[in-house]
């Protein structure tokens, strides 16, 4: 059967994509040194005199993802103080600190995710850790690439994130490998041959992923969809939710960020539709509090389970309750957390926190993760196993794996 695309056009899309071209530049009056570290320590420990390594990360500190940026600052700093606590970054025959020598606030936009960066590159760092969305990402990972600064972003999806040269990767799973794999769960999983795709136009990540499920969707013969857009400032999705009945659809895909989320399935439901809704990455972080039963048959891709009883998670989540109690307590928590620890770990192996040889390390290591094992493949992108994630009377839950 044919597979037909439409976008349902808003007004709320036309402000917003109006808006984005007004944007100026970003302040980075809200960037925050991180407690772990000093600035003004050199990071040469390939034979200067410093004990200190020093890194740097980039998280929505405020701004609309600000949950995610409590959780990414945490994680960082707990695998920071961890990993000093263990005895510190051994290189050849000398150990050192390591030390974070800011962690800036790019609040969830991409002008601001460069005056971000500027000021995490304007220190001798080895490495930076960031970010989360991947337009912030993307807003400087070329410039990363042409300084030679190693970025590992633990959030960023996007598939053209790490093509983008062999000093960037990261510790996340691409979309280029998630939109297949929600292709497959809406498929295989619930046996969908209608479904409708609510994706917002107007981020990197929403589109992109769409992009790359739509690709895998249009591949099945017996199978068709209709795209619909929107922007991620919406707030009514009527039209797209309306167009989605009406075609039949069996199940819906929204693969968009969890702000939004609540919204988009308080009113599918409210129009009706009792089908499977299906969601990304990017729903970590939902709030269903008043939704409960609204969230019943739902699902969405997760990088990890934080109620799984595996050694590694348990003493995770233990520490950082211990440390910050529960706020922020997320899977880009531990994303930022492991990041910094395979960080370590490629210094260690590679005898150097130079990034040029870092990078090189990198691509052949293999890295436990919370989630799963992590290799890496010429691209700079995780090969890592994908955690469905579900809700049962408003609490997630685990639900399987790919």
């Amino acid at each position: 059967m044919k597979k037909r695309i439409k976008t349902v056009i808003t007004a709320a899309m036309i402000a917003a994509l109006g808006a984005s071209l007004l944007t100026g530049c970003g302040s980075t009056a809200d960037e925050t040194a991180s407690t772990s570290g000093a600035a003004e320590t050199s990071s040469d420990a390939a034979g200067g005199d410093s004990d200190s390594i020093l890194i740097a990360g980039i998280a929505p500190l405020t701004g609309s993802l600000a949950s995610w940026g409590e959780g990414a600052i945490n994680g960082y700093n707990l695998a920071i103080k961890e990993i000093n606590e263990a005895g510190g970054v051994t290189i050849g025959d000398k150990t050192y600190t390591l030390e974070s020598a800011v962690f800036a606030d790019d609040k969830s936009d991409a002008t601001e995710a460069i005056s971000a960066y500027n000021n995490c590159a304007s220190y001798d760092i080895s490495a930076v850790i960031g970010s989360c969305s991947s337009s912030c990402t993307l807003s400087f990972v070329e410039t990363a690439q042409d300084s030679g600064m190693l970025v590992i972003t633990p959030y960023s999806t996007n598939a053209t994130i790490c093509k983008t040269g062999d000093y960037i990767f990261r510790e996340c799973f691409s979309d280029a490998d998630q939109g297949p794999t929600l292709a497959k769960l809406a498929t295989e999983e619930f046996g969908a041959k209608n479904i409708a795709v609510v994706a917002a136009e107007d981020s990197d990540y929403c589109a992109g992923l769409a992009e790359a499920m739509e690709e895998s969707l249009s591949e099945m013969s017996d199978v068709t969809y209709e795209h619909y857009g929107c922007v991620t400032t919406d707030t009514d999705y009527t039209a797209q939710i309306s167009k989605a009945v009406e075609q039949g659809a069996e199940v819906i895909i929204y693969p968009n960020n969890y702000d939004t989320v609540p919204n988009f399935v308080s009113q599918a439901r409210d129009a009706g539709f009792t089908g499977p809704i299906l969601g990304g990455d990017a729903w970590d972080g939902t709030d269903v509090t008043g939704y409960e039963s609204k969230f019943d048959n739902c699902y969405y891709l997760a990088h990890l389970d934080l109620s799984a009883d595996t050694e590694a998670v348990k003493n995770y989540v233990s520490a950082y309750k211990a440390e910050y109690g529960e706020d922020g307590l997320n899977a880009v928590s531990s994303l930022y957390y492991d990041s910094v620890k395979m960080l370590a770990q490629a210094m260690e192996e590679a005898g150097s926190s130079d990034p040029s040889v870092i990078k090189d390390t990198l691509l052949g290591m293999k890295y436990e993760s919370m989630g799963g094992e992590i290799t890496y493949d010429e691209n700079g992108d995780a090969k890592k196993p994908f955690t469905i994630e579900t809700f049962k009377d408003g609490t997630l839950s685990y639900y399987g794996s790919f």
